[in-house]
């Protein structure tokens, strides 16, 4: 009896202190009421802090809590952030938390395609983590996080995100969705497949005759260019054109979303980094669909491919002409609305 009542009193503590000791660091426990609609503009976001800083912990808060402040201040609703299977997600967990606190949506993204070998999918253990990872950022994220997206364009092999065949992605999803489901009955769930090339229909065509859109409610698209990074206006309203139709062909019900696009300036100067920026928020509105611009910051996002300069903000945090395009024109909707 009394080992029963010492390990209780252990316990008790342990939990005491591990939850005075996240609030100290990562703030209150935020909640933010579900949304009605989706947020219509959104900006990826991620946070990369140097560890030989001794006063980690505040320093990360204060910079997140300003990066986000100036990412309402642009008018972004939305605040897409990545949780990584076989990490530690404390980092993105804080994240959600200052978006809420801001009166932003956070859109979380499960992504695992770097801990496995990139031409299978997981074996049955793996899958097994993988729920129990999904199942307790859906549980501690549930006042927060309203939507989530299923892996990183899992069709693109090209890319090096693919999740193994349609049929194994289908049987991810399908799990995924289930506890997704279960923890936050309010919760929307976003699955990136299209018609935008070859490789890419080939899969999408297979998932969906195999009744995968059974499993989600938001059909992604990332409309770049195939040969480079750089967005170009024919492409890109092509490619937006392709996935409206793949919508009819199927007679799907699901709305879409542009979950990812964005514009290096090392592929073109910032004012051409702000005007692409400023075409595909327009076409997306002028359809109806909603749009996550990749990135926010320079500083917080390495080379992708060796190219760099995605963000709305320079390395030292100063606004680049796309951030400001992108202010102006949502400040534009709101003054005619």
């Amino acid at each position: 009896m009394r080992i029963i009542i010492r390990l209780t009193i252990a316990f008790v503590i342990l939990s005491t202190v591990f939850y005075f000791g996240y609030r100290l660091i990562f703030g209150p426990f935020e909640k933010i009421a579900p949304p009605t609609n989706p947020p219509f503009f959104s900006v990826t976001y991620s946070y990369f802090f140097n560890t030989t800083k001794i006063n980690a912990g505040i320093t990360i808060g204060k910079e997140i809590d300003e990066d986000i402040a100036n990412i309402k201040k642009a008018g972004f609703e939305g605040v897409k952030i990545n949780f990584a299977f076989g990490q530690n997600n404390l980092l993105s967990d804080k994240i959600a938390n200052v978006v809420a606190r801001n009166g932003m949506y956070t859109i979380g993204q499960f992504i695992g395609h770097n801990t496995k070998p990139k031409e299978r999918a997981f074996t049955e253990d793996e899958l097994t983590q993988w729920e129990n990872f999904v199942r307790f950022e859906v549980k501690r994220n549930k006042n927060t996080i309203y939507y989530w997206e299923v892996w990183n364009e899992p069709a693109m092999t090209e890319l090096r995100f693919r999740y193994g065949t349609p049929t194994e992605y289908l049987e991810l999803l399908r799990r995924t969705e289930k506890i997704i489901r279960e923890e936050n009955p309010l919760a929307k769930i976003i699955v990136t497949v299209d018609a935008s090339d070859r490789e890419t229909t080939v899969f999408t065509n297979d998932f969906l005759t195999l009744g995968g859109d059974k499993y989600f409610d938001y059909l992604s698209f990332h409309p770049y260019n195939n040969n480079d990074s750089a967005i170009e206006e024919t492409v890109f309203k092509n490619k937006m054109a392709k996935e409206i139709n793949l919508v009819k062909e199927y007679k799907l019900t699901k709305p879409l979303w542009i979950s990812e696009i964005g514009c290096p300036d090392s592929e073109t100067s910032e004012e051409g980094q702000a005007q692409r920026a400023l075409m595909a928020f327009k076409t997306a509105y002028e359809n109806k669909i909603p749009i996550i611009w990749l990135h926010y910051s320079d500083r917080r996002l390495p080379a992708v491919d060796g190219k760099r300069g995605w963000g709305l903000v320079r390395e030292d945090n100063t606004l680049k002409p796309s951030y400001e395009a992108i202010k102006s024109f949502i400040s534009g909707l709101k003054k005619t609305s």
